[in-house]
């Protein structure tokens, strides 16, 4: 059995297989809807290059319990029009995403915590739907992957 992953691959420059510039590009690059920086999931793996501590899968997890726990904050403070928490939640995710190579939640994240920051706060509240979106889509490619990787077809 196959199973897709969503992992974002850094486009060729053509400059050869070690461009410095193609992780940069990757970076500034707007990435598609629930898709996985390869390289970020590659440093994660490379903690763990046996995955016998499993350490993608509790990283997963762990990130899980963090959208499921900020996720129902941030709906709140929209509701309430709570600027402080709504900026907070999407700093604490800007992070943690970038980490678990979700970049275009990441960049969601920072883009509401700047609106937050810069007191246009209708803005930001008008962004958190793409977020929702965003964090919906991250969740289905992490269970993809994670799926990937237990049954030993992990390798991206």
């Amino acid at each position: 059995m196959m199973v897709r992953t969503r992992i974002a691959r850094p486009p060729h420059s053509g400059l050869g297989a070690h461009d410095p510039d193609v992780g940069g590009a990757a970076a500034q690059a707007e990435p598609a809807r629930g898709r996985l920086d390869e390289q970020a999931i590659a440093r994660l793996r490379e903690l763990d290059p046996s995955g016998q501590g499993r350490l993608l899968q509790r990283v997963f997890v762990a990130f899980e319990a963090s959208l499921s726990r900020l996720m129902p904050r941030i709906e709140q403070a929209r509701d309430a029009a709570d600027s402080a928490s709504i900026r907070l939640v999407a700093h604490t995710l800007k992070s943690s995403s970038a980490t678990v190579g979700a970049l275009g939640l990441s960049r969601v994240c920072a883009e509401i915590e700047a609106l937050v920051r810069d007191q246009r706060v209708p803005e930001a509240i008008a962004r958190i739907p793409e977020m929702q979106l965003e964090v919906e889509a991250v969740r289905e490619a992490l269970r993809d992957l994670s799926v990937a990787a237990a049954s030993g077809a992990g390798a991206a």
